[in-house]
């Protein structure tokens, strides 16, 4: 795009035609060779993605809202980021909300970002550092959530049966009349007070925003299914190591780990091939796997293994 074309464009307009390929390509499921395989997004629409997987989904939302609430939170009286922190956008508390619902009481022992979440989040932190990158990211996670997110609710209901809980996130009782409510909110990014090369930044970051949620979208995509786990059972057993067998789940990563170093440690989650750690290690926390002995499948299946594994790491241990 021309300076002169950039110039006669209302800024939101700008946006729009700058994003609108990241847009269309969100949900990254096609081959390099051109051979297309169904990705998250397409399962979903098609009736084909499972709970367990929209859960998997949904738990790694939290994390992102988590880091752009809480920016926003600290930019809320900034003459420039301020403007666009509302109150009836806040997505985090119904989030928690369906995870407790889909997951249990015990949802939070149960998620853990994925690498490329780490990512996302990790950006935003840092970008939100200044009012420009706050709006970027918040426009790209909201307003998407108010425009093509009702579609993802639409489809989480009639998939999964759900009413209200399950898929609350994607309503905003707070919001009579979204199409107004976007158009304020684009009003709002035409008359944003910053310098031009600032706005120029603005608009790069919207498009970072779009590659680390695409990121995400293709982590989550590559792994659909692979988990026979119901993701409540993974929150249930995950607080069990962690709250009562702490001591244990220590022992296992400084032993089977191989991280005799570890001050402390706690269980992240785990599949049908492996469990995962993390130990607090010089300072920072490192990630840990821990292979079964064989491939499981069934809950009853766990326990004896992680006994297994806890024996033989204080037999390392002890040696």
């Amino acid at each position: 795009m021309s300076a002169d074309t950039a110039s006669a464009m209302s800024f939101s307009a700008r946006i729009r035609e700058a994003s609108w390929s990241r847009h269309q390509g969100l949900d990254p499921s096609a081959e390099a060779d051109g051979k297309r395989e169904p990705g998250l997004f397409d399962r979903l629409f098609d009736g084909s993605l499972s709970e367990a997987d929209y859960t998997r989904w949904h738990a790694q939302q939290f994390f992102v809202y988590e880091a752009i609430e809480a920016a926003g939170d600290r930019l809320a009286d900034d003459p420039v980021a301020g403007p666009f922190v509302f109150d009836e956008l806040a997505r985090l508390a119904s989030i928690e909300a369906d995870l407790k619902f889909l997951m249990g009481p015990k949802w939070r022992s149960g998620i853990e970002p994925l690498s490329s979440t780490r990512d996302y989040v990790d950006r935003i932190t840092e970008a939100a550092a200044e009012p420009g990158g706050y709006i970027a990211h918040a426009y790209t996670r909201y307003l998407g959530d108010l425009s093509g997110g009702q579609a993802f609710g639409k489809a989480a209901r009639r998939n999964y049966g759900f009413e209200d809980d399950g898929a609350s996130f994607y309503v905003f009782s707070g919001i009579k009349g979204p199409k107004a409510f976007k158009d304020e909110y684009r009003s709002r990014l035409d008359a944003v007070d910053l310098p031009e090369d600032a706005k120029a930044a603005l608009v790069d970051e919207i498009l970072r925003a779009y590659d680390h949620n695409g990121a995400v979208l293709s982590e989550l995509s590559a792994n659909l299914g692979r988990n026979p786990f119901d993701p409540k059972v993974v929150a249930a057993i995950c607080h069990h190591m962690n709250h009562d067998h702490a001591e244990d789940t220590l022992v296992i990563c400084r032993g089977a780990g191989g991280r005799p170093e570890a001050a402390s440690a706690r269980m992240t989650g785990f599949d049908g091939e492996g469990a995962d750690f993390a130990a607090a290690v010089d300072g920072g926390e490192v990630a840990i796997r821990v292979a079964w002995a064989r491939p499981l499948t069934e809950r009853a299946e766990v326990r004896p293994e992680i006994v297994r594994i806890f024996t033989e790491s204080k037999e390392r241990l002890e040696a």
